[in-house]
Parts: C-alpha cells; sequence; structure tokens
C-alpha cells in the first residue's frame, strides 16, 4: 500500500496543492499526508492577525481542501484551523469524499517565542486521549502533531491500539533537524510502526526581533525497525512511500515489542 508526505511551503495555491494530488493519485496512493500551516498562515503570522479577516480566511481554505477532495480517490490528512464560533483549534482533518474528522491537538507548544497554548482554545486534558485512529487496505493508522511527538504517553496509546503507521505533521525550524530524527527513528523502532513525517519549507521573518525562521523540510520515512527509508531535501516535493505488512509482522515478530 502506498501513502505520501506532501512538503509546501505555506499558503499554497488550491491549483497548485490540486496537482499534487493528482499525481499521488496517479501513483496509487492511498492516503497524502500534510505538514504544518501549510493550508493557514503560519503561527507567528495568525498572532498578529485581525481577527475578524482571521476567521472568514480559515473558513476559506478549509473549504478548498474540502473541494479538493470530493474529486479523487485519497484520504488527506490536512492540518487545518477549526473555528467554533469565534474560537480557534488547532486541528488535523481527516479528508475523504468532502467530509471531514477533526482531531485537536492535546498538547500545544507553550514557549515565549511560539505560545500555541495562549493563542488557541483548545483544552489541554492532564490525561492525553488516543489520537484519532482509522483503517485503510490492512493498516491502522493514527495521526499526530509534531510537537506532540515527544510526549510518551501518544506511544503507549499507539501501542496498546496496535497502530501500525503514524502519520506525522509538522512545522519544524531552526536547527533541530538531527534531533528530529532521532526521536522519530527512536519511536518508529520501540513502537515496531511506520512513520511518515511531513514538514514544510520556507521561511518566515519575524520583524520584532529581526529573526528569520528557517523550515528545512527533512520529511521522512521510517520503518519499524527505525530505520529511514527515504527522506526529503529542503524544496517542495512529495515523498511517496510504500507500506508491507509482510515485512511489519517479520519485524514486530522479531523484537516482541508489541
Amino acid at each position: 500500500m502506498k501513502i505520501a508526505a506532501l512538503q509546501l511551503s505555506t499558503f499554497k495555491k488550491e491549483s497548485e496543492i490540486e496537482r499534487y494530488i493528482q499525481r499521488a493519485c496517479t501513483e496509487k496512493v492511498k492516503i497524502v499526508l500534510l505538514g504544518e500551516y501549510l493550508l493557514n498562515p503560519f503561527f507567528k503570522t495568525l498572532e498578529n492577525s485581525n481577527k475578524t479577516e482571521l476567521l472568514k480566511l480559515i473558513k476559506d481554505e478549509g473549504d478548498k481542501v474540502l473541494k479538493i477532495s470530493t474529486k479523487y480517490p485519497i484520504t488527506i490528512i490536512a492540518p487545518l484551523l477549526e473555528v467554533v464560533g469565534v474560537k480557534i483549534y488547532k486541528s488535523i482533518a481527516i479528508i475523504n469524499k468532502g467530509k471531514a474528522i477533526y482531531y485537536k491537538a492535546q498538547r500545544l507548544m507553550p514557549y515565549e517565542h511560539w505560545n500555541e497554548v495562549k493563542f488557541f482554545a483548545n483544552s489541554i486534558p492532564k490525561n492525553i486521549k488516543l489520537p484519532y485512529t482509522f483503517s485503510v487496505g490492512g493498516f491502522k493508522f493514527g495521526v499526530l502533531f509534531g510537537y506532540e511527538l515527544h510526549f510518551d504517553e501518544f506511544w503507549l496509546k499507539f501501542k496498546q491500539e496496535n497502530v501500525d503507521c503514524v502519520l506525522l505533521s509538522s512545522a519544524s525550524t531552526f536547527d533541530s533537524s538531527l534531533r528530529w530524527r532521532s526521536i522519530i527513528k527512536m519511536r518508529a523502532f520501540l513502537n515496531n510502526c511506520y512513520i511518515l513525517r511531513a514538514n514544510r519549507v520556507g521561511q518566515y521573518e519575524d520583524d520584532f526581533t529581526n529573526t528569520m525562521w528557517n523550515f528545512y523540510g527533512d520529511s521522512l520515512f521510517v520503518d519499524p525497525s527505525g530505520e529511514v527509508i527515504d527522506c526529503l531535501g529542503d524544496r517542495e516535493e512529495l515523498l511517496i512511500a510504500s507500506l508491507n505488512k509482510k515485512s511489519l509482522n517479520e519485524i514486530k515478530e522479531c523484537w516482541k515489542f508489541r
């Protein structure tokens, strides 16, 4: 079974995203994963946006990807901001045939330079719940945000639910690529599961601090033994990966972590 990670810079035109979806369908891909802050502006831009204009923008961008999904036999996993009344939630949309199910992030970044906890309306539960899971082609998938990668509780839930592949959306920046690779490989090995990570590329210039945020890409596909099977560079690309049930079962039986 084939899945794909779409590595883009922020705010692409509808036609550009659709072109990649068309290519994925041609390659018989069943699931395509997008990185964080692609269909909506980057977080630092959100912080300084007019609330009324922002709410309209979020709805319009969500409608675009829902419209695209009606045309193709593929499931799109897309981090999307979700609006309920005047509240904004950080969510991942699992989209198929024009309909979406949303997973709201349970852990948000609390840092001074990137304070999602303060901005978004997501509740932060004391006890983490299992993120959204679903099955396609005989494989069980789970979705997760990049920051949530760091919390053991999510991975215990995935192991208990026998999740075969975790779809990880991120917006990693600065000089963190080696650390991210190490953590993803470790998580894949200890859970004996595939991990497909979609990161974004491009830059954001912070006028207040005169800081350039470089999003380095490195979207990657890691197998259940913790090996990087394929990865992308620092440009817009589509990574297509294959899941193998026989290989997955052999690795699970070998290490017996699950």
